[in-house]
């Protein structure tokens, strides 16, 4: 390997490394999404519930189970057969009056031993279900209810993306601010020093040099908690993204490039608010469809079931086990039907329907409710995002009428018809509409972000 190679092979390592820890606004939207653990694990939920789909349809499979027992018979069971012999020998010899009638006493039986030392049994059975109306109804609410774990992540994934959206802006401004303010220092730094020149020649006082000083000092103080607030909305912004709070994270968007992007959709007055596009509407609708389908469930309960099986044994009974003298296998064979007709259940069944149509009213209930917080959502997001629009355009007009008066107090000062007080003053308004400019600008951005929630862009 040449040098040459060696050093491009670190660059390209280093530019990777780098780019691992650059994120635009929809990079650190996706990054969120795939490191969120609260999201992980919702997505194991999703894998359980197929795996209770496969789990539930298991149980209309066909079953087939095998057997096989073995008994020694240490000592083979007795039984008592009763005398039936003597008495039919002697009721012929009474009636043929071979010998006088009379009362005799046969005893109690005899001792008889049925099978033999060795017995082995080796067997399959087979059941299936072949009709029941609840398991087929309710293996579409098990899908059901797969869809609906689905539809939670989703959910999730929505509120991931607006909580990284609003820390991303807010870790944004604040570093937009810090901007401002050093741009602001190194302009009034260059006023200090100029005023300290005008102050040696005589042409200005102690004072006036004072002033602007303190001016430099307060926008250094205004600095350091810009500083330490910026350092908390970054760890903010890595918390919401699962991202190591320890490793340096740099964001490569700024205010313009976002507030840049188009928004006129907002103002046509033709846009029309579609609450099932929204995340949450789809969740409480799968809600609906498993609270209905659980009804059609239990209902289906109060047919009969059908259920077929099949049996085939094989009996082997030897003294001697491995003689294949003895006797041989003796099958046995039985198939069958077993119907189950429910008649009376204590009213269990009624009472989980009704419980089960309640379920389903309250749902439907929260749907139609859901719809109209959405309307008035949309509405109130619209109001402060057109509020935000023309609070914005108001603020540019007074930031550049509060440039023109600081230059213009600069102008004054320089040709000694103005004042330090009045530089001061201007400058202060000149920062502080510079202030307004970019907290218009956050509270457009994010009053964009509360209406693309509310129509469920986002």
């Amino acid at each position: 390997m040449t040098k040459q190679t060696l050093i491009l092979i670190l660059h390209l390592s280093g530019s990777l490394l780098i780019a691992q820890n650059t994120f635009s606004l929809e990079q650190a939207v996706k990054y969120g999404q795939e490191n969120s653990k609260s999201l992980a694990i919702q997505k194991l939920d999703v894998q359980d519930a197929k795996d209770q789909v496969l789990e539930y349809y298991a149980i209309g499979m066909p079953k087939i189970t095998g057997s096989l027992g073995y008994n020694y018979y240490i000592n083979i069971p007795t039984n008592i057969l009763p005398d039936f012999i003597s008495p039919a020998i002697y009721g012929v010899l009474f009636k043929e009056n071979v010998i006088p009638d009379r009362t005799i006493d046969f005893g109690s039986g005899f001792p008889a031993q049925f099978g033999l030392k060795n017995n082995l049994t080796a067997g399959l059975q087979l059941n299936a279900l072949i009709f029941d109306g609840s398991f087929f109804v309710g293996l579409k609410a098990q899908k059901l209810y797969a869809e609906l774990i689905q539809r939670q992540i989703h959910q999730s994934e929505t509120d991931v993306r607006y909580q990284v959206t609003k820390a991303y802006l807010t870790a944004l401004s604040v570093k937009e601010n810090i901007s401002v303010l050093d741009k602001n220092i190194s302009n009034l730094e260059k006023v200090y020093q100029e005023m300290q020149q005008v102050f040696k020649v005589g042409f200005a006082e102690q004072l006036d040099v004072e002033r602007i000083e303190l001016s430099l000092q307060n926008l250094k103080a205004e600095k350091e908690k810009l500083q330490r607030l910026a350092e908390f909305t970054l760890n903010l912004l890595k918390f919401q993204m699962s991202y190591p709070l320890e490793n340096e994270l740099v964001q490569t968007q700024n205010i313009d490039e976002i507030l840049n992007q188009s928004y006129a959709e907002v103002m046509d007055p033709s846009i029309k608010i579609n609450a099932s596009s929204r995340a949450e509407y789809q969740v409480i609708e799968q809600a609906k469809r498993l609270a209905d389908i659980n009804v059609k469930r239990y209902k289906a309960s109060y047919f009969p079931s059908l259920t077929g099986f099949a049996t085939h044994q094989e009996v082997l009974q030897r003294n001697n086990l491995f003689d294949s003298k003895e006797n041989p296998w003796f099958p046995t064979s039985i198939v069958g039907l077993n119907l189950n007709v429910p008649i009376f259940d204590g009213f269990d069944r009624k009472a989980k329907i009704r419980r089960a149509k309640t379920v389903s009213n309250k749902t439907g209930m929260q749907l139609a409710e859901f719809e109209r917080a959405v309307g008035l959502e949309y509405n109130n997001a619209r109001t402060q995002y057109l509020n935000a629009l023309n609070t914005l355009e108001t603020r540019k007009k007074s930031l550049a009428l509060a440039d023109k008066i600081y230059r213009t107090s600069n102008i004054k000062f320089k040709e000694g018809i103005g004042s330090s007080l009045e530089i001061t003053q201007s400058e202060r308004d000149l920062y502080q509409a510079q202030a307004n400019i970019l907290d218009a600008q956050f509270q457009l951005i994010m009053a964009k972000v509360d209406l693309d929630k509310a129509l469920g862009k986002i």
